[in-house]
């Protein structure tokens, strides 16, 4: 009969052997890497957003004698209703040449606000107005210079003047439009 120290030494003996036998077969299996296959590519799908997204616009049409017919369009081109209460206003802003600067004349007049609440996707609003250019002398040109400019903006706010969420309006940087005209003051 065999030793008990022996027969636990044999059996250490066995299980070492057996343990490297058993890594040594699994390390033994290699992946191929693949060749002549095509790129596995990932579809990326587009972002869509959900939200509303209140998107403004502004048209100028000029008359000879200084008048302006302005159009400004609020569309909601976003993905749902937005039922944040809001104002559309379309603002005048007068600067005189050289530096035609509007914090120097100190003239802007609100024209036209128009208020809303429950804009659905695709949906539109208009604002429109009429503005006459006092002491007009003409439009510039490369042969009259103009010597003033106004600036007619069209922007969308909170009705509390806070600023929109993400929820309530996904892109506000398309909430401003505006449109710059140059003419010939007759008092400047």
């Amino acid at each position: 009969m065999m030793n008990p120290s022996k027969i636990f030494a044999l059996a250490i003996a066995c299980g070492i052997v057996l343990l490297t036998f058993n890594w040594m077969a699994q390390a033994q299996v290699m992946y191929e890497p693949l060749q002549n296959k095509a790129p596995l590519s990932i579809y990326k799908y587009p972002r869509v957003k959900l939200g509303a997204d209140l998107e403004a616009n502004l048209t100028l049409i000029k008359a000879d004698n200084g008048r302006l017919n302005i159009t400004g369009t609020v569309t909601n081109v976003g993905k749902s209703s937005c039922k944040t209460a809001s104002v559309a206003e379309l603002i005048m802003n007068l600067g005189y040449a050289p530096q035609y600067s509007y914090a120097k004349t100190g003239v802007s007049d609100i024209l036209v606000s128009r208020s809303f609440n429950n804009l659905k996707a695709g949906d539109s609003i208009v604002v429109n107005a009429v503005y006459q250019i006092p002491d007009f002398g003409g439009w510039a040109s490369a042969n009259l210079p103009g010597n003033a400019k106004r600036l007619f903006t069209l922007r969308v706010i909170k009705q509390d003047a806070s600023s929109y969420k993400p929820d309530e309006d996904s892109n506000i940087e398309n909430n401003v439009a505006d449109d710059v005209v140059f003419y010939r003051d007759l008092t400047h």
